[in-house]
């Protein structure tokens, strides 16, 4: 109980439970900061003050002061919500008092408890207005740190004493023992540890609290105080209207940066390159998303119904390499500033934050977007291209719930279903990116082109003078020869700059091949343990019971099926060390030619299994990838389609294709068993097949779909054009890949 007689409070949970909220949980200094200054936000600041003293070293006199002008708390604030987990009151009054109504977001009352990750004490100075009086609380986290320690050493003691150790239980007697078996179920209190107040005088018109903590654990540097400015420069998103405002000061008598206030503020967004926003309509149950429209190179947006993870508002800024040179001009090569995407709800920051870490290694990438990039390097956007604010709200996003660390959201269905969207979003500033290079190529090649067409008639300009003023040729033979050489130069690099573009597509095409095999070689080195699981155990059998004239029947369906897992195998470790060469050889070759050699090639086959090929491709089309690599594509189709044929009459397997707009379309059908429409996806998993008693694996249309996602493709399957049974898949390709 509290003792107002000697002004003394005790709180009232388990010491290692605060450890656990507190220091334990609460693992980031930045993180713990933030917690403080939302509380402060909560309680309808609109000045927060964040004030270093005397960090630079472990010392009696360092402290944080944390001071901000809300509305202040009383004894029964104190007593009854500050240091109680979980507090209801925020969610009984989800907003705070007129005339702010913000919306409160500290519900799980664990931001107190950072103060412990920051110093051993911490005075509590608080008021509310129109009183003439201030509380002071103080509290000494040292008192809570000796109490744990002991109670540590006693449990580890009784445990030894009760699991047998001879030499402790020489020196104590049975009741001691016993007494100490009691200890041990002891759990300490707050209630056991008093935490002095007192009141004093103070200013009537003065109001607010102020957190001053001292014997701070660790050192702060400039480095450490700098990233808290970056950090907090998030924590309000700079689109949400607060009226009245919420703004953070900083300072530091010890380092120059922040020797006056330094007023947080966000203002890294002025140089990005494009920007682009979506709203919603939540009367009509309207979601706005992104596009990339192809045709103007703009990105536009589009209404889809609002999706399960709520309505949300979300503004991106994309900085391309021009952007980036004037970002660090200004900030002297400091992408801090530019660190990915953040989600803000109801206007404040909701997580991840407090999160830049300086080693790449370290950071925290909740969204994905830096895990991405190993897939497409060349293309895809990391998190120190774009600054994104997603906007969403308590009442909208309900089912977006914080983690309690802080650091991340709860994983459930509509958290990644958001996590989705918002990917999709950036992709599109991708594809603005790829358009943005192309164009630029574009125009560089138009430009050196053109230059070498002026130099060539600024020649021939002079040649004309010096047939109609043979005066002057010997003055303009330097000037003409110059041009010359100038001529030869802008030819020259010319030349150099298309076989520069020739070599980046050509690395380019091994780098995204490489990368399909990532997701392959996971894949295969599943189908390689489960083979091998296969013929082990019925290796085993063999074993322990040849030769059996009872087990006949069994032997030679085990060697039948050994001899189809070795099969597979096979074809996993060919497909594997097609990639196992040192080089692999890219070049020129007409896709249209190279299906009809194939073609040629499966003829004797078509003719034993009386299949009838056509094929019916329109365009001729040029591809700079390995020739193997493709011709595998379709002779895992071929193969497929021969099986699905096997109980058919009048057999028919076609290749057609055309070009279509910036793509070339290939459609390849058999008039087979067909493939039913729920399978229409699965088709292409791993140890999916529809032909297995003929031998399918399970492995044709997975490595399908991995080469032709390695040329930056797709590959679906559509409805059948060789009706009334069949199928057709369908292969795009991008027609500048």
């Amino acid at each position: 109980m509290d003792n107002p007689q000697n002004n003394t409070l005790k709180w009232r949970f388990d010491v290692s439970t605060f450890r656990l909220i507190g220091r334990e949980l609460i693992t980031d200094r930045i993180t713990a900061l933030f917690e403080l200054v939302k509380n402060c936000y909560d309680a309808n600041s609109t000045r927060v003050d964040v004030i270093f003293e005397n960090v630079s070293s472990i010392n009696p006199d360092s402290k944080i002061t944390i001071k901000d002008n809300g509305y202040g708390m009383r004894f029964e604030d104190i007593r009854d919500k500050w240091m109680v987990i979980g507090t209801s009151s925020k969610r009984k009054e989800p907003y705070s008092p007129e005339p702010f109504k913000r919306r409160c977001v500290g519900e799980k009352g664990i931001g107190r408890f950072a103060v412990d990750k920051l110093g051993n004490k911490v005075n509590i100075l608080t008021k509310k207005a129109g009183e003439n009086q201030k509380l002071n609380v103080e509290i000494d986290w040292n008192k809570y740190e000796t109490s744990f320690q002991q109670l540590g050493e006693e449990q580890e003691e009784n445990k030894a004493i009760i699991s047998g150790d001879v030499a402790l239980k020489s020196n104590m007697q049975e009741s001691s023992i016993m007494q100490r078996k009691d200890v041990q179920e002891e759990i300490i209190l707050f209630t056991d540890i008093e935490n002095k107040y007192q009141y004093e005088n103070a200013e009537t018109n003065m109001q607010g609290t102020t957190l001053v903590i001292s014997g701070i654990r660790e050192i702060w540097t400039d480095k450490d105080i700098d990233r808290l400015y970056k950090e907090l420069t998030k924590l309000v998103s700079p689109f949400y209207p607060l009226n009245p405002p919420f703004d953070i000061y900083i300072s530091s008598n010890e380092y120059s940066a922040y020797n006056e206030e330094t007023i947080v503020k966000a203002d890294s967004i002025q140089f990005a390159s494009h920007s682009a926003n979506i709203e919603f309509n939540k009367e009509k149950q309207i979601q706005e998303e992104l596009y990339f429209d192809k045709d103007e190179g703009v990105i536009k947006t589009r209404e889809i119904p609002i999706q399960p993870f709520g309505a949300i508002s979300m503004r991106l800024y994309y900085f391309n390499e021009s952007a980036k040179k004037q970002y660090h001009t200004k900030y002297k090569n400091d992408e801090t500033r530019i660190d990915g995407v953040k989600i803000y709800r109801d206007g404040l920051i909701s997580t991840p934050f407090a999160e830049f870490e300086a080693h790449p290694d370290k950071k925290r990438d909740i969204l994905g977007i830096d895990k991405r990039l190993w897939r497409d390097i060349f293309n895809r956007l990391s998190t120190r291209d774009i600054i994104g604010i997603v906007d969403i709200t308590k009442e909208s996003n309900s089912k977006i719930i914080d983690a309690t660390n802080r650091q991340d959201f709860v994983d459930n269905e509509e958290y990644r279903k958001l996590k989705q969207f918002i990917i999709s979003q950036i992709d599109v500033f991708s594809e603005l990116r790829i358009y943005e290079r192309e164009k630029k190529k574009t125009n560089v090649a138009d430009e050196l082109k053109k230059a070498s067409e002026d130099v060539q008639d600024f020649v021939k300009t002079i040649e004309v003078i010096e047939t109609n003023y043979p005066s002057l040729k010997q003055e303009l033979s330097p000037l003409k020869r110059q041009a010359k050489q100038v001529d030869s130069a802008v030819k020259k690099g010319l030349s150099e700059q298309k076989k520069a573009e020739k070599e980046f597509l050509r690395k380019e095409n091994i780098y995204l091949s490489l990368m399909s095999l990532q997701d392959y070689a996971a894949n295969m080195s599943h189908a390689v343990r489960t083979s091998l699981g296969k013929i082990k155990d019925k290796a085993e059998f063999f074993k322990l019971h040849y030769p059996s004239s009872k087990l006949e029947e069994f032997f030679k369906l085990y060697a039948i099926e050994i001899y189809e897992e070795m099969n597979v195998l096979n074809k996993v470790i060919n497909y594997m060390l097609s990639y196992a060469g040192s080089n692999i050889p890219f070049d020129d070759f007409d896709v249209k030619k190279l299906i009809e050699n194939l073609f040629a090639e499966y003829q004797f086959r078509f003719k034993n299994e009386n299949i009838t090929p056509k094929i019916e491709i329109r365009d001729n089309f040029i591809i700079n990838a390995n020739r193997q690599f493709f011709a595998d594509i379709f002779q895992n189709l071929i193969d497929n389609s021969i099986k699905a044929l096997k109980e058919k009459g009048n057999k028919i397997i076609k290749c057609s294709g055309y070009i279509e707009n910036d793509s070339f379309i290939l459609f390849f059908s058999d008039n087979g068993i067909g493939i039913k429409e729920e399978d229409r996806k699965k088709v292409f998993e791993l140890y999916h097949t529809t032909t297995a008693e003929d031998g399918g694996a399970g492995l044709g249309l997975f490595i399908v779909k991995t080469r032709i996602e390695a040329l930056k493709g797709s590959v679906e399957v559509v409805d059948n054009e060789l009706l009334p049974t069949g199928a057709t898949i369908k292969i795009t390709l991008p027609f500048k890949k």
